[in-house]
């Protein structure tokens, strides 16, 4: 029996929509739930931009990146400026001064995985970013949070002496901390200032997290 044309062409037709809502339908499936977001970027981490580093610099920027996801909002755009100000508050003292200098370091490297990656995640609403920092832009910002941290050591962490520290302080503070023409940290300056004042290593919650603040501290 002969073929016709048009019934080859309707069967033809039929396949490509089966075709169509099969890809659709895979599509589907492999979008994730917002509970699943950080787990899926933390994948993406390793293979990516982990995977390029070496030293402490894997696990801190690993940390860095759980803390700024942990804090980020799961169904809306992102603000970069935003994001990068609320983690760093919320990171505060819990890490020596060696974390902020390795994570301004990668500061370039770190922004390129978020412009690149978090487009990409496939929630059924699309995470974009609204802004980006430049190098210096964030070294401003974690200059303002060391200078912050500093005054809260100062302070011994007293809560009833740190609702005294106003902003004027911590801008003055943190523009010491710059090199001379201000466009990046002193880190010689920021090492001489908190010398006097050793971070301690009890308040680590695991052997893990110890060991890590240990190679941290280590670093010249």
């Amino acid at each position: 029996m002969m073929v016709k044309q048009g019934r080859f062409a309707k069967s033809s037709k039929l396949r490509q929509i089966k075709e169509i809502k099969r890809a659709r339908q895979e599509k589907s499936d492999r979008m994730i739930t917002e509970k699943q977001f950080g787990k899926f970027i933390f994948v993406r981490y390793g293979l990516t931009m982990k995977a390029k580093m070496i030293g402490t610099d894997k696990e801190t920027m690993q940390r860095f990146l759980i803390e700024w996801v942990d804090h980020a909002p799961k169904d809306k755009n992102w603000s970069i400026k935003a994001l990068a100000v609320n983690t760093l508050k919320k990171v505060n003292v819990r890490v020596p001064y060696q974390f902020y200098r390795v994570v301004v370091r990668n500061w370039s490297k770190y922004q390129r995985f978020l412009k690149r990656e978090i487009p990409a995640v496939p929630l059924k609403q699309r995470i974009l970013l609204t802004d980006t920092l430049t190098t210096e832009e964030f070294e401003q910002l974690v200059a303002r949070q060391l200078a912050a941290n500093i005054l809260l050591s100062t302070l011994g962490n007293n809560p009833q002496l740190m609702q005294q520290i106003n902003l004027e302080q911590v801008a003055d503070l943190s523009k010491n901390l710059m090199t001379e023409n201000e466009k990046g940290i002193d880190w010689q300056k920021v090492q001489s200032i908190f010398k006097p004042m050793p971070f301690d290593m009890s308040t680590a919650p695991d052997t893990p997290t110890k060991n890590w603040l240990g190679h941290l501290l280590n670093e010249k």
